[in-house]
């Protein structure tokens, strides 16, 4: 059907949507990881934490009959306060936000999108929402969202359950040590609750990749009509044959280590040639250039055992008149022909 959207995005529809701010994230990886910093970092600074929370509330206990002096006492009690509040608040702040910064930049490739960050009043508008809000993805995400409750909470449960027996042995023990172990255990139970939410998170994420593969598809018609566009475009063009320049000299590079010979001017020129008695009529040009493209290919040639030989006038001469994969006209034939039986006749000698 006309206007089906069955193709793949091309890579300038794709840079179009990055600059939206459109990509695949998942914020259900980003929820995750950031659970764990928290909890990573309340399992390994609770001790001290709570040795801060504990030696302020026993300051409190003891100042708690005195009676304020004046503006410098309020003051003490505020400043302290502060302190505890900031020992054990900043750690867990900047873990989560920097576990979140990191993770997102992660997913987006650091992607940075002026454009993302425009108020649209399309989003602000009231009827929109509305209908957003019974939308298919928006009851999709009410019910992704209901069946990772279910699945963390099913998990936490079955977690808890199994420290039953140890919880009726806590009645026991001093009020430190029941509070030490059961804040232990949430730690341990919600850290493991935050790995289940992050397994769901790669599931949610490769979701949001098809659906974002799905969403920016394009129809036949909208690839040919950029491709139009791309074509009369200056920049593209200059691109597209500055790429095929370095593919083309790609390739001449790799075709040097089969040549037979090359014939160089010192500096300026270089032509690798080939010839195949069998299979040729008559020598190829595999590879040629000027200046640093002709240093290469005599540096190829010398590392793949390839002869080398300087010849002037027959090095520029062949680099003007032949293109490379063409054969040598007939007015070089005598030339090469000498220049390949002296190398036939090094190769014999070599071999003798």
């Amino acid at each position: 059907m006309a206007g089906q959207k069955t193709e793949k995005a091309t890579p300038k529809r794709r840079r179009e949507q990055r600059k939206e701010g459109n990509v695949v994230l998942s914020q259900d990886i980003v929820g995750a990881g950031t659970l764990m910093c928290i909890f990573g970092i309340l399992k390994v600074m609770g001790a001290k934490f709570a040795g801060s929370i504990e030696s302020g509330l026993n300051y409190f206990f003891r100042t708690m009959g005195q009676n304020l002096s004046g503006n410098h006492d309020i003051e003490q009690r505020f400043a302290i306060a502060g302190i505890i509040a900031a020992e054990v608040l900043i750690p867990i702040f900047a873990a989560s936000v920097i576990a979140g910064v990191v993770i997102t930049m992660a997913q987006t490739k650091l992607l940075v999108a002026p454009r993302a960050a425009r108020i649209s009043f399309s989003k602000i508008n009231p009827i929109n929402g509305f209908k957003n809000l019974f939308s298919p993805k928006s009851l999709a995400e009410t019910l992704k969202s209901i069946i990772k409750i279910a699945v963390i909470g099913v998990l936490m449960f079955n977690e808890i359950k199994s420290y039953v027996p140890q919880m009726l042995n806590i009645y026991g023990l001093k009020v430190s040590s029941s509070l030490s172990w059961t804040s232990n255990l949430v730690l341990t139970v919600c850290f493991k609750a935050s790995i289940a939410f992050l397994i769901i998170g790669v599931f949610d994420y490769f979701f949001q990749w098809w659906d974002f593969e799905r969403r920016i598809m394009m129809s036949k018609e909208e690839v040919k009509e950029e491709f139009k566009n791309l074509e009369g475009n200056p920049e593209t063009k200059a691109r597209i044959k500055a790429e095929q320049r370095r593919m083309a000299q790609m390739r001449q590079m790799q075709a040097v280590p089969s040549a037979d010979v090359v014939i160089r001017n010192p500096t300026h020129y270089a032509v690798a040639l080939k010839y195949d008695r069998e299979k040729m009529r008559a020598p190829v040009v595999v590879a040629k250039g000027q200046n640093n493209v002709a240093l290469k290919i005599v540096e190829i040639a010398v590392a793949s055992r390839v002869h080398v030989l300087e010849n002037r006038p027959l090095a520029q001469a062949l680099y003007k008149a032949v293109e490379v994969g063409d054969e040598i006209p007939e007015e070089f034939y005598k030339a090469v022909a000498e220049i390949l039986a002296y190398i036939y006749r090094l190769k014999r000698a070599g071999r003798g």
